[in-house]
This record gives structure tokens, sequence and C-alpha cells, in this order.
């Protein structure tokens, strides 16, 4: 039994790498192709089917995750046209595309840990697209959009930790969802630059939640606070430092 389960975890394993590298490929043919309709529509479907044809077929897990990976590879890809700055942008989006599928069909140890990681990389490719876009062309619309990926992928979080009361996870999604827009707002006044910029959203963020899921939990102490408040402190330090500020 032991080593049947060792065999179908192998299985499953080189079945979600070559899936990776499929989505890879597929999304580096939507933009050499200027995002034909065609092809656009492809790489939708077969991801879809990547998506569902796992292990655990009949699984939703992680969909929200997915469907705003979709849009931000798109969106993202769509904005780069240097091929130094297009691969690793590719190999970014499929990293996180393989987590969503191994978390799914539970290939990866440590499922928690990594699903904070999948989250917090998930949202910062949101960030990175806005702050790389310009924020001035439909602008409603790309806060909208900011607003509604994070909301689900909140409510999608909330859910994985056990939090099992829906009201109490729409309130939490929504408060935190317009507090990252108040973030977005704030630090597109500096001169920070969209990777750092998005960063600084994103290590807003991972505060906001572990304060919230720690205070659910009964487990909020002084000294995850103090730890938080170093963790922020140190993340400044090293954005603004590396910042290269001009008037």
């Amino acid at each position: 039994m032991v080593e049947r389960l060792k065999l179908v975890l192998k299985t499953t394993q080189l079945q979600l790498i070559l899936k990776t590298f499929a989505f890879a490929g597929l999304l580096y043919w939507v933009r050499i192709s200027d995002f034909a309709i065609p092809v656009v529509i492809l790489f939708s479907l077969l991801s879809f089917i990547f998506y569902f044809k796992t292990y655990h077929q009949n699984s939703f897990e992680n969909i929200f995750s997915f469907l705003a990976l979709l849009i931000a590879s798109l969106s993202t890809t769509s904005l780069l046209a240097h091929f130094e700055f297009l691969i690793p942008a590719i190999i970014f989006f499929s990293f996180i595309f393989y987590l969503i599928l191994a978390l799914k069909d539970f290939v990866l140890p440590h499922r928690y840990e990594w699903n904070y990681v999948k989250n917090l990389l998930l949202l910062y490719s949101v960030f990175i697209g806005y702050f790389l876009s310009n924020k001035y062309d439909l602008f409603f619309v790309k806060f909208l959009a900011v607003f509604i990926i994070v909301y689900f992928v909140i409510q999608e979080w909330l859910l994985w930790l056990g939090i099992d009361f829906p009201r109490r996870r729409r309130l939490i999604s929504i408060v935190f969802s317009f507090l990252a827009l108040q973030f977005v707002w704030a630090v597109s006044l500096l001169p920070l630059g969209f990777i750092n910029s998005a960063l600084l959203i994103t290590l807003f963020v991972y505060l906001m939640f572990s304060f919230c899921v720690n205070h659910l939990n009964g487990t909020l102490n002084k000294k995850l606070v103090i730890g938080n408040l170093i963790i922020l402190a140190s993340s400044l330090f090293v954005i603004f430092f590396f910042t290269n500020f001009t008037i």
C-alpha cells in the first residue's frame, strides 16, 4: 500500500511538472503572438484542463487563486516587451501555477506553509501588475479589479485556515480589500518603482493577515506583535535603502 502511494505521488509530481512547463510555453506563445484571440483562448482552455484533470478531479480547491493567476499572468506579460523581463515573469507565474496544482493534489508537505507562500506570491503578482501599468488609464476599472481579486484570495485563504463562518469571512475579506486599496493608493504616491511598491503592499497584507488570524485563533501576544514590527521595520529599511529617489 505504501509503495503504491509513493508511485501515485511520483506520477502526480511528474504530471504537475509537465503541466507547469506546458503552462510556461503557452504563456510565452500568447505573448509573442501579441495576444492573438485564438492563442489566448487556447491558453485559457488548456489551463482549465490542467487544473481540473488532476489527481482530485472534482476538487475546486484553489479555484479563486487559479482564476486570479490567469488574470495576473495575462495582464502583466502584456506589459512586458523585453525578453530579460518576460522570461523571469513567465517562470514566476509558472511557479505559482505549480503551487496551486501541487497543493490541490496534496503533493507538497507542509501545505499550510506553502499555501501562505502561494497566496503572498499571487498577491504580489497582482500588485506588481497594477504598478507596472499606467494607473491613470481605466483607473477605476483597475482599482475595482484589484479589490475583487484581493477579496476572493483572502476568502479562500481564510477557508484554508478552517474559518467556517461565511459572514465573518466575507466581512474580513471586504475590510482587507478596502485596506489594501488604501495602501495601494498611498504607495502609488511614493517614488519606489513597481517592484518595491508591490513588495511593500504585499508586506502590509501579510502583517495584517497575521494579526487577524492570530487574533481569531486567540494566539495574538506581545511576542508576535514585536516580531511583526521588527519584520516591518527591517523590510522598510531594505526597501527604502535600495530605492533610487530622484526629484
